[in-house]
């Protein structure tokens, strides 16, 4: 076959280098901004702090603090009423990160490098917004494609299953077989075949090292099946766990300080408590007018300039965003704050809508920030939650509300299977019903996801 040269013509979404920079400030939490701004001082000799702008603003922030405090000496105790943020007495306003953010920069990387569909590209940015700090992928196919406005759910099942096959191996499978699965193809490929019938069909007998009764079934010796047990044993069934911090002093600190104001509301302060006012350097301003100055000399310092504005304006862009969407979520979910023990339904679309902005974007800004509220610190995914539709003739919380957070539904059932009869635990069936009496249209499939979510076992497991 002979060679041939030939020209073809594609179209590619390239982002601009503002635009791309505008986007890796936004996924920034506090810590992490103020260490790109102390690389970006080191690279860029005309960028520097402004010192008594940064000393008048830490001093406004901790009066707004000092003064939030205050208040709630006179106020009783109103903690948040989500266990998973510890206990009311816990006295510190720092919590420990429990997914470091290079992790999502490293799958934002290889999603840009494995797709140049614009399309694809959103897809992806939402199943990894999607990953819990196991990795797994907690979303659902068929949202994103309502999100999306697609016909099916085809692109997205292809984009996860590329997604899938990232580093680290496993990442963004939906349970732990499916995670054992991926690894096995790609580590075992002589004896793929039979670890993936193991891992299907006897995985829960695996665990009990029930290996006669497996070796039986796929007609093969015991030996080999304790062999097999030992390849799957070396899989690992949490994809993120090397990539958690490794030193016990990294912290997360609120990106959003909210605070009680003079006539009992809420106040949205963004914290720069550790970020710095920065400016341009006044000296090589002046350098520009001198007419003596080398054209590539004055043309370094007009590039560095423009590198530095273009820097500070992502900054403000990202706090601004963060500050609108914390507006949003304050009066949203303001009965929550106030002393509610349930979540309004809020979901992305509804924030993007709400401040004109693309909801990839909300996307990015809610991701691993968190909000210092009066009562805790709070990662703002937190106040965000699909909504259950109920019938208003059995809802016995807010007025007027149709429909209730799945947050507040999983609460729900964990508090029922925690004062459950353990002679006679409650089935998936009994739970439905309890929710179908309140109102609640809560699928069969719907109460057995939500128990596997929150780590609950079958019935029949639970049972003494």
């Amino acid at each position: 076959m002979a060679l041939r040269i030939s020209q073809i013509q594609t179209q590619k979404q390239i982002l601009a280098p503002v635009m791309q920079q505008s986007i890796e400030v936004l996924l920034l939490p506090i810590t992490e901004l103020s260490l790109a701004i102390e690389t970006e001082l080191q690279e860029n000799p005309l960028l520097e702090i402004d010192e008594s702008k940064t000393i008048k603003e830490k001093s406004k922030i901790d009066d707004l603090i000092d003064n939030s405090i205050r208040r709630l000496k006179d106020q009783p105790s109103n903690p948040i009423h989500d266990s998973s943020f510890g206990s009311d007495d816990d006295e510190t306003d720092e919590k420990p990160i429990t997914r470091a953010l290079p992790l999502e920069d490293s799958l934002l990387n290889q999603l840009h490098l494995e797709f140049n569909d614009p399309l694809e590209i959103e897809i992806g940015e939402y199943i990894i917004s999607n990953l819990d700090e196991n990795g797994y992928f907690t979303g659902d196919c068929q949202e994103i494609a309502a999100k999306l406005d697609l016909e099916n759910t085809q692109p997205i099942e292809m984009v996860l299953r590329m997604i899938q096959n990232f580093e680290p191996m496993g990442i963004a499978a939906r349970d732990l077989k499916e995670c054992l699965l991926i690894q096995c193809r790609h580590r075992f490929n002589g004896h793929a075949d039979t670890l993936a019938k193991i891992i299907n069909n006897h995985l829960e007998d695996l665990g009990k090292k029930r290996y006669v009764e497996i070796a039986r079934k796929l007609r093969v010796t015991p030996e080999k099946i304790k062999e097999f047990a030992q390849l799957i044993s070396s899989l690992e069934p949490i994809p993120t766990r090397k990539y958690r911090p490794l030193h016990s002093n990294l912290y997360s600190r609120p990106d959003v300080i909210l605070t009680i104001s003079e006539g009992g509301g809420f106040k949205v302060q963004i914290n720069n408590e550790y970020i710095p006012h920065l400016r341009i350097s006044p000296i090589y301003q002046r350098m520009l007018n001198n007419p003596n100055l080398p054209p590539e000399e004055k043309e370094y310092i007009r590039e560095k300039i423009k590198n530095a504005i273009l820097f500070m304006k992502s900054i403000t862009q990202r706090n601004q965003t963060i500050k609108d969407i914390s507006n949003y979520i304050v009066e949203h979910q303001r009965e929550y704050l106030e002393g509610s023990t349930q979540l309004k339904p809020l979901t992305l679309k509804e924030v993007a809508t709400s401040i004109n902005r693309n909801e990839s974007t909300v996307s990015r800004a809610v991701n691993n920030k968190f909000i210092q509220t009066p009562h805790g610190l709070v990662p703002m995914k937190f106040f965000f939650s699909t909504g259950l539709k109920t019938d208003s003739t059995h809802v016995t919380h807010s007025a007027g509300r149709t429909s209730i957070s799945n947050r507040t539904i999983k609460e729900e059932l964990r508090n029922l299977v925690e004062d459950e009869d353990k002679t006679n635990p409650l089935s998936d069936q009994e739970i439905q019903n309890h929710f179908a009496g309140r109102g609640v249209q809560l699928a069969r499939r719907t109460v057995s996801k939500y128990r596997q979510a929150l780590n609950i076992l079958p019935s029949h497991l639970r049972k003494n």
